[in-house]
This record gives structure tokens, C-alpha cells and sequence, in this order.
């Protein structure tokens, strides 16, 4: 995935310029957006398991002090996604085969709870950015060629959020955010061996299928299109990882 371009801060200005001459600043970049570009990062797999991350590095990448990077690390290794230890530093998390199958069932589990435990229809915000993301993914088949996984799982993720905002339960909310972080790198992982444009495509139906149902408010309905597109998707996976070609 291309990384975010962050413009360095310029020098001050130099005695002698005219008073209030305009000092040239790049926007700050907050740890949450530090962490989200990371998350992203080792959701595509531009960070593998087993993948070394430098605090020092990083900090110069964003062009910041490693405070706000190591707030950033220290929230992914609370996702489970990075092991922060001494003497070691901080390096991308790997699961084996069974534990990515459990975390697997689990979001399916969960996927199911999603109407039963104080959903809440979506904001007219919400309900237009999943039509956003509905366009967002016509736009992508409609080009020739593989679609980009870059764009793909950025659409993903906008989806993952605006499903997440119909749970009520907080807690609920926050075990499904850490179980799709988890499982969403594998997936991706997979990708490379998958037509791209075939799983697009399924994404798609689960995107009209999720937005008919919420124009209904029929939560229960959202809850388990979510755990079936999950399931048929295991299936698919399944295969390829165990190098069987339907």
C-alpha cells in the first residue's frame, strides 16, 4: 500500500523577512492516524508477519517525535497485532493455522449478535457514506484489469465501520473491531492467490445486500448477511490455501 506523504515541518523564519511573512507548517499527524496507516499497512501485508518496525524510522518517516509513534505501537500490540518486547523491539504478530480458523468462528459468532444486542438504525451520514461505498465499489470493477487491493480494503474497512455503528453494545463493537483486524491481513494474504476481481464482486453483493436491509432497519438481517458473506468466503479461502482450484 503507498504510504501517505507527510510534508516536514520548514524552517522558522529567517531574521529579516517581512512581519507576518507566512511560515510554512505541515499538518500534524495525531497517533490515531499513525496508527490507522500502520493498521492498514499489516492489513495488506505491506508489513508481514514477522515484519521489524523501527520507532526511530517511523519517526522520521511522519517527521515527529517517537512519542505519538510509540503511542501508535502500543495501541496495535493492545490489538494484537504487533509484540512489543525488550531486547527485541516491536515486530508484526503472526497467527498459525488454528488460531486464524478460531478467530475466524468467532466473527461469525459475533457477525450474528449484531441484531440482538441494542442495534441502532444508521445517521443519514452513515446511510450516505454506504452509498459512497457502493459506488466506490461499481467504480472499481468498472476499471480494466485486477482492482487495486489498496482501494479494496480502504472500501472494506469504510464498510467494517458503518456496520460496526449499528451495534449498540460497546463492548460487542470492540471485540469485532479486534477480531477483524486480526483475520483481515490473512485474508488480503490470500488475495494473491484469488481472481481479485471475483471477491470484489461477492463484496459487492454483500454491500447491496446489507444496504436493503438497512433501509428497512432490519438489524437481524444485517447481522447475519455479515456472517454469511464471512463463511462463503472462508469456503473460497479454504480452498485455495489447501490448493484446491474449483
Amino acid at each position: 500500500m503507498p504510504r501517505t506523504p507527510i510534508t516536514r515541518r520548514k524552517g522558522r523564519a529567517r531574521a529579516g523577512q517581512k512581519s507576518g511573512a507566512a511560515t510554512a507548517t505541515r499538518p500534524a499527524v495525531s497517533p490515531a492516524k499513525i496508527y490507522e496507516l500502520l493498521r492498514q499497512r499489516i492489513a495488506t501485508r505491506s508489513y508481514p508477519p514477522g515484519t521489524r518496525l523501527s520507532e526511530s524510522d517511523l519517526a522520521a518517516e511522519f517527521g515527529l517525535s517517537r512519542t505519538p509513534v510509540r503511542q501508535a505501537l502500543q495501541r496495535l500490540a493492545t490489538d494484537g497485532l504487533v509484540s512489543i518486547k525488550n531486547g527485541v523491539g516491536v515486530t508484526v504478530t503472526d497467527l498459525d493455522r488454528v488460531e486464524i480458523d478460531q478467530a475466524y468462528y468467532l466473527r461469525c459468532e459475533l457477525a450474528a449478535m449484531i441484531g440482538h444486542t441494542a442495534p441502532r438504525p444508521l445517521s443519514d451520514d452513515d446511510l450516505a457514506d454506504l452509498a459512497d461505498v457502493l459506488a466506490g465499489v461499481k467504480a472499481l470493477l468498472a476499471r480494466r484489469g485486477a482492482p487495486v487491493l489498496a482501494d479494496f480494503s480502504e472500501l472494506c474497512e469504510r464498510f467494517h465501520n458503518i456496520v460496526n455503528n449499528v451495534i449498540g453494545s460497546r463492548m460487542l463493537r470492540d471485540f469485532i473491531e479486534i477480531l477483524y483486524h486480526q483475520t483481515d491481513r490473512f485474508w488480503f494474504g490470500w488475495m494473491s492467490e484469488a481472481d481479485t476481481r471475483t471477491e470484489v464482486t461477492h463484496f459487492l453483493h454483500e454491500v447491496e445486500e446489507t444496504q436493503r436491509a438497512l433501509e428497512i432497519n432490519d438489524f437481524e438481517a444485517v447481522g447475519y448477511i455479515r456472517r454469511n458473506h464471512i463463511t462463503m468466503m472462508l469456503a473460497r479461502m479454504a480452498a485455495l490455501r489447501d490448493g484446491v482450484r474449483g
